[in-house]
């Protein structure tokens, strides 16, 4: 025997499921499959109504589709057997209006084989977010195109190898290190930063000498007189940065932790094993 209690008043939960449907901050429309609207939320009305044209009502759906991508429609009438998302892993933003407005998201979910639910989102704030990521990674990409370019020129000068001036440039800003400490800042495995250092060595710009923390290792430090073939190189880079920083001395401090931020992350997500960054594994079926 089990427990019975009242029956559930099916007009109160139909009443909380409208409440639902128009108070929803995500727009929602419920149509047929040839466009007639079955029902319509606030919130779909006020990101979808942009498109409509002078005197148009908002009671047909496959005109308005259409109108912010051509052929949207379509991709309401297929597989009408089927019950669940439509086209998952398809994401469509539009504009509306089309010739300049917010960002609209739309997913398509089939409730009946006659009728789909149009579910919008504002993701203005998204993609604006997501323009101003591309465009700081293009310009980082310039900056390191940049350096490499300018690395170039100092080694031709120098008359070492670009990693070299790597290298020169941990020992200026940091003074003597190990073999090891060099290796985790400029990128290099330990191999080739011994046969870095080596040219190093023979160019006059390095010597190694005893580690007085550890007897069992060597730091690398700048050769005497090396600093004055150096930094006359070097300078011209720091002098030009601190001209630019000087001229947006407001905004430096937030590039600069932008900046320090990036790398954090880089740092953070690349796990380097033997010189290699591991691949994502795909996933398997089963």
């Amino acid at each position: 025997m089990t427990a019975s209690g009242p029956p559930p008043d099916a007009a109160a939960e139909l009443e909380d499921l409208l409440q639902f449907f128009y108070q929803c901050p995500v727009g929602l429309v419920d149509a047929h499959d040839d466009g007639r609207l079955r029902r319509v939320n606030p919130a779909a009305v006020r990101m979808l109504a942009p498109a409509l044209r002078p005197g148009e009502d908002l009671d047909r759906l496959h005109p308005v589709l259409d109108r912010l991508a051509p052929g949207l429609s379509a991709m309401l009438t297929t597989r009408p057997e089927r019950l669940g998302p439509l086209h998952p892993g398809t994401r469509v933003v539009v504009t509306v209006p089309p010739d300049g407005g917010p960002q609209v998201e739309l997913r398509f979910v089939r409730v009946a084989p006659d009728h789909v639910m149009v579910v919008a989102a504002d993701v203005t704030v998204e993609q604006r977010l997501a323009r101003r990521t591309l465009t700081l990674a293009a310009r980082l990409r310039d900056v390191i195109a940049a350096a490499e370019a300018y690395r170039d020129a100092a080694a031709e000068v120098l008359g070492v190898a670009p990693s070299g001036v790597g290298v020169l440039e941990e020992l200026v800003l940091r003074g003597p290190r190990t073999p090891s400490a060099i290796s985790r800042r400029v990128g290099l495995s330990s191999s080739s930063v011994t046969a870095v250092v080596d040219q190093l060595e023979s160019a006059g710009l390095v010597e190694r000498v005893a580690n007085p923390a550890d007897r069992r290792s060597t730091l690398v430090t700048l050769a005497p007189g090396a600093s004055d073939r150096i930094r006359p190189v070097l300078d011209l880079l720091v002098s030009g940065i601190d001209r630019v920083a000087e001229g947006a001395s407001a905004h430096a401090q937030d590039v600069a932790a932008t900046l320090e931020a990036v790398t954090s992350a880089l740092r953070s997500r690349t796990a380097v094993r033997g010189g290699q960054v591991p691949r994502p594994v795909r996933p398997t079926d089963g």
